[in-house]
Protein backbone atom coordinates (compact mmCIF):
# COMPACT_ATOMS: atom_id res chain seq x y z
CA UNK A 1 0.00 0.00 0.00
CA UNK A 2 1.43 3.42 -0.92
CA UNK A 3 2.37 5.61 2.08
CA UNK A 4 -0.27 8.17 1.11
CA UNK A 5 -3.06 5.60 1.44
CA UNK A 6 -5.23 5.17 4.49
CA UNK A 7 -6.24 1.73 5.65
CA UNK A 8 -8.82 1.05 8.32
CA UNK A 9 -8.67 -2.41 9.78
CA UNK A 10 -11.54 -3.74 11.83
CA UNK A 11 -10.33 -6.93 13.36
CA UNK A 12 -12.65 -9.53 14.77
CA UNK A 13 -11.60 -8.82 18.35
CA UNK A 14 -12.59 -5.18 18.19
CA UNK A 15 -15.91 -5.82 16.42
CA UNK A 16 -17.48 -8.94 17.96
CA UNK A 17 -20.50 -10.03 15.95
CA UNK A 18 -21.96 -13.16 14.42
CA UNK A 19 -21.41 -11.43 11.06
CA UNK A 20 -17.63 -11.61 11.39
CA UNK A 21 -16.98 -14.53 13.72
CA UNK A 22 -16.91 -17.99 12.14
CA UNK A 23 -17.47 -19.58 15.54
CA UNK A 24 -20.68 -17.58 16.18
CA UNK A 25 -23.84 -18.89 14.53
CA UNK A 26 -25.85 -16.27 12.61
CA UNK A 27 -29.23 -16.29 14.38
CA UNK A 28 -32.40 -17.14 12.52
CA UNK A 29 -35.78 -15.47 12.74
CA UNK A 30 -37.14 -11.95 12.92
CA UNK A 31 -35.12 -8.98 14.18
CA UNK A 32 -37.50 -8.42 17.05
CA UNK A 33 -35.88 -11.36 18.82
CA UNK A 34 -33.15 -10.62 21.37
CA UNK A 35 -30.74 -13.01 19.63
CA UNK A 36 -30.53 -10.69 16.64
CA UNK A 37 -28.38 -8.29 18.67
CA UNK A 38 -25.57 -10.77 17.94
CA UNK A 39 -25.51 -9.33 14.41
CA UNK A 40 -24.50 -5.84 15.58
CA UNK A 41 -21.03 -4.83 14.40
CA UNK A 42 -20.14 -2.06 16.86
CA UNK A 43 -19.92 1.38 15.30
CA UNK A 44 -19.98 0.01 11.73
CA UNK A 45 -22.12 2.72 10.20
CA UNK A 46 -20.21 5.55 11.88
CA UNK A 47 -17.02 4.18 10.35
CA UNK A 48 -18.62 3.89 6.90
CA UNK A 49 -20.06 7.39 7.13
CA UNK A 50 -16.74 8.81 8.33
CA UNK A 51 -14.87 7.29 5.40
CA UNK A 52 -17.59 8.43 2.99
CA UNK A 53 -17.42 11.96 4.45
CA UNK A 54 -13.65 12.08 3.98
CA UNK A 55 -14.06 11.01 0.35
CA UNK A 56 -16.88 13.54 -0.15
CA UNK A 57 -14.79 16.37 1.30
CA UNK A 58 -11.83 15.43 -0.88
CA UNK A 59 -14.04 15.21 -3.96
CA UNK A 60 -16.07 18.35 -3.33
CA UNK A 61 -19.28 16.34 -2.94
CA UNK A 62 -21.70 18.17 -0.62
CA UNK A 63 -24.23 15.38 -0.03
CA UNK A 64 -24.04 11.93 1.62
CA UNK A 65 -26.92 9.48 1.49
CA UNK A 66 -27.46 6.91 4.22
CA UNK A 67 -29.98 4.07 3.79
CA UNK A 68 -30.91 3.26 7.38
CA UNK A 69 -34.61 2.42 7.67
CA UNK A 70 -37.16 2.23 10.46
CA UNK A 71 -36.88 -1.54 10.86
CA UNK A 72 -33.25 -1.21 11.92
CA UNK A 73 -33.85 1.16 14.86
CA UNK A 74 -34.50 -1.40 17.58
CA UNK A 75 -31.48 -3.62 16.91
CA UNK A 76 -28.84 -1.35 15.40
CA UNK A 77 -27.99 1.71 17.53
CA UNK A 78 -26.29 3.41 14.58
CA UNK A 79 -29.53 3.34 12.55
CA UNK A 80 -31.63 5.35 14.99
CA UNK A 81 -32.83 8.89 14.21
CA UNK A 82 -30.78 10.26 17.12
CA UNK A 83 -27.62 8.72 15.59
CA UNK A 84 -28.38 10.29 12.19
CA UNK A 85 -28.92 13.65 13.88
CA UNK A 86 -25.61 13.33 15.74
CA UNK A 87 -23.81 12.39 12.52
CA UNK A 88 -25.30 15.43 10.78
CA UNK A 89 -23.84 17.59 13.54
CA UNK A 90 -20.47 15.83 13.36
CA UNK A 91 -20.34 16.30 9.58
CA UNK A 92 -20.92 20.02 9.99
CA UNK A 93 -18.10 20.21 12.54
CA UNK A 94 -15.52 17.87 11.00
CA UNK A 95 -14.33 20.22 8.25
CA UNK A 96 -14.85 23.67 6.78
CA UNK A 97 -16.73 22.01 3.93
CA UNK A 98 -20.44 21.76 4.59
CA UNK A 99 -21.75 18.23 4.01
CA UNK A 100 -25.42 17.36 4.25
CA UNK A 101 -26.38 13.86 5.40
CA UNK A 102 -29.59 12.56 3.86
CA UNK A 103 -31.39 9.54 5.32
CA UNK A 104 -34.49 9.31 3.09
CA UNK A 105 -35.57 5.88 4.35
CA UNK A 106 -35.14 6.57 8.07
CA UNK A 107 -38.88 6.55 8.76
CA UNK A 108 -39.86 4.01 6.08
CA UNK A 109 -40.29 0.26 6.38
CA UNK A 110 -38.53 -2.25 4.15
CA UNK A 111 -41.86 -2.86 2.42
CA UNK A 112 -42.09 0.87 1.64
CA UNK A 113 -38.59 0.74 0.20
CA UNK A 114 -39.44 -2.30 -1.95
CA UNK A 115 -42.44 -0.42 -3.34
CA UNK A 116 -40.32 2.65 -4.13
CA UNK A 117 -37.64 0.52 -5.77
CA UNK A 118 -40.25 -1.29 -7.84
CA UNK A 119 -41.66 2.02 -9.08
CA UNK A 120 -38.12 3.13 -9.97
CA UNK A 121 -37.39 -0.10 -11.83
CA UNK A 122 -34.80 -1.53 -9.45
CA UNK A 123 -33.65 -4.99 -10.54
CA UNK A 124 -33.94 -6.72 -7.18
CA UNK A 125 -32.30 -9.85 -8.59
CA UNK A 126 -29.03 -7.89 -8.34
CA UNK A 127 -29.46 -7.20 -4.62
CA UNK A 128 -28.25 -9.31 -1.71
CA UNK A 129 -29.49 -9.34 1.85
CA UNK A 130 -28.41 -12.64 3.43
CA UNK A 131 -26.01 -12.55 6.36
CA UNK A 132 -24.71 -16.08 5.81
CA UNK A 133 -22.53 -15.28 2.78
CA UNK A 134 -23.18 -18.52 0.92
CA UNK A 135 -23.91 -19.08 -2.77
CA UNK A 136 -27.67 -18.82 -2.22
CA UNK A 137 -29.50 -16.70 0.30
CA UNK A 138 -30.53 -18.82 3.30
CA UNK A 139 -34.06 -17.44 3.74
CA UNK A 140 -33.76 -17.93 7.52
CA UNK A 141 -31.42 -15.31 9.00
CA UNK A 142 -32.94 -12.08 10.30
CA UNK A 143 -31.98 -10.19 7.18
CA UNK A 144 -33.56 -12.76 4.83
CA UNK A 145 -36.63 -13.05 7.08
CA UNK A 146 -37.23 -9.31 6.93
CA UNK A 147 -36.53 -9.16 3.18
CA UNK A 148 -39.06 -11.91 2.46
CA UNK A 149 -41.59 -10.20 4.72
CA UNK A 150 -41.00 -6.83 3.01
CA UNK A 151 -41.56 -8.25 -0.46
CA UNK A 152 -44.69 -10.08 0.73
CA UNK A 153 -46.12 -6.93 2.37
CA UNK A 154 -45.28 -4.89 -0.73
CA UNK A 155 -47.04 -7.43 -2.96
CA UNK A 156 -43.88 -7.90 -5.04
CA UNK A 157 -42.24 -11.20 -5.92
CA UNK A 158 -38.68 -11.51 -4.59
CA UNK A 159 -36.50 -12.60 -7.53
CA UNK A 160 -33.64 -13.84 -5.32
CA UNK A 161 -33.13 -17.60 -5.20
CA UNK A 162 -33.08 -19.09 -1.72
CA UNK A 163 -31.34 -22.30 -0.63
Amino acid sequence: MPPSSTCIVLDRKSTPSSLNRDSWEVPEGHYTEESMKQTVVPNRNMIFLSVAAARAIAGGIPHLFYAAHSGDHAIYPDCRPVFVSAMETALHLCDWTDITLHAPYLHLTKADIVKIGTRLGVDYSLTWTCYRGEDLACGKCGSCTERLEAFRLAGVEDPVEYG
